[in-house]
């Protein structure tokens, strides 16, 4: 299945590149969350605050001194004038994107970009670079504009004045039904996705019934059965300045679940000197860090570290890229 979900996610990312070149950025807030427009039977969702990344200090001085290969843009401003330039995109325009999705169905696959757009003209530029004429149809009062790239149709449509949904046409058909009225997206997933708060990236996902089925099968050295009441599992990445902060939400079938997990998280953090004795100082400084927390059937690991901490753990300042 994942492997099928691959260029699917691919051909969508590539769709929401060509929106984001046409987009404006906001001067206030929207009106429409992003998250609300999300079906009830998506499994998982994720986002990422674009705008904040590209404007980061840190993340600029980090592309700018990691070597690259030549044929590269040198510095973070000439990376970025590439591609306005070449791929016709302005990543300074990004605010948030969310991609939610089935993660056992190829047919839901949807994104959202936030921003005010010109409809004709991004229609325009999308027919230009397929080299085809995108089809039109329509569904409860909206317009869907679909085009074919390689072999999978992707779907487009204007749901307000700062507001598309990208991805394939079943996934748009079930966010117009949203706004119509149908439920939106609640219950674990949502409410594991909505505890990260304002991050950088963030994102929720159901586990499969059949997930501790292959996890069994690795060669792994502790036992995992703790683990198997996991209902939903969150990430978020976040920072502020120097600091950066690590969050791993999971929610359990019950609070016996997560509490077993909890002893186990603590336990071996624990020993962790007794069990890995040899580990690197900067290593077990920033393991050490970490932080086990309950409440009923949540369980949230957490990690508090910083930029300078970062780059002395990976010992001779930033890594390259190649």
């Amino acid at each position: 299945m994942l492997s099928r979900m691959v260029p699917i996610v691919l051909v969508i990312v590539v769709v929401v590149a060509v929106v984001a070149a046409l987009a404006v950025a906001l001067t206030a807030p929207s009106a429409i969350q992003a998250i609300d427009l999300v079906p009830q039977n998506a499994n998982f969702i994720a986002s990422i605050q674009i705008s904040q990344i590209l404007t980061d200090e840190d993340i600029v001085e980090a592309y700018n001194e990691a070597q690259k290969p030549p044929a590269w843009p040198q510095t973070f401003d000439e990376a970025l004038a590439w591609a306005e330039d070449e791929a016709g995109l302005d990543p300074s325009v990004f605010s948030e994107v969310l991609v939610f999705g089935d993660i056992e169905s190829e047919d839901s696959f949807g994104a959202m970009v936030k921003g005010t757009f010109d409809p004709e003209a991004l229609i325009d530029s999308i027919e230009e670079a397929v080299g085809e004429e995108m089809s039109i149809s329509s569904y409860e009062g909206y317009q869907i504009y679909t085009v074919t790239i390689g072999d999978q149709a992707v779907a487009i449509c204007f749901l307000s004045d700062d507001t598309i949904a990208v991805g394939l046409e079943d996934g748009i058909k079930d966010v117009i039904d949203v706004t119509q009225g149908a439920p939106h997206l609640s219950g674990p997933v949502y409410d594991t996705y909505k505890s990260l708060g304002d991050v950088w990236l963030k994102g929720a996902v159901m586990m499969p019934e059949d997930a501790w089925g292959a996890i069994s099968e690795w060669e792994i050295p502790i036992g995992l059965d703790a683990f198997e009441g996991i209902e939903t599992v969150g990430f978020g990445l976040d920072k502020e300045g120097e600091n950066l902060s690590l969050q791993i939400k999971l929610y359990f079938s019950d609070t016996e679940s997560a509490e077993a997990a909890d002893d186990m998280i603590s336990g071996i953090l624990d020993f962790l000197p007794l069990l890995l004795p040899d580990i690197p100082s900067e290593i077990a400084d920033l393991l050490y860090g970490l932080s086990v927390s309950r409440s009923g059937s949540w369980l949230t690991i957490s990690l508090e570290t910083t930029v300078t901490e970062i780059e002395r753990l990976i010992g001779e300042g930033l890594p390259t890229l190649f």
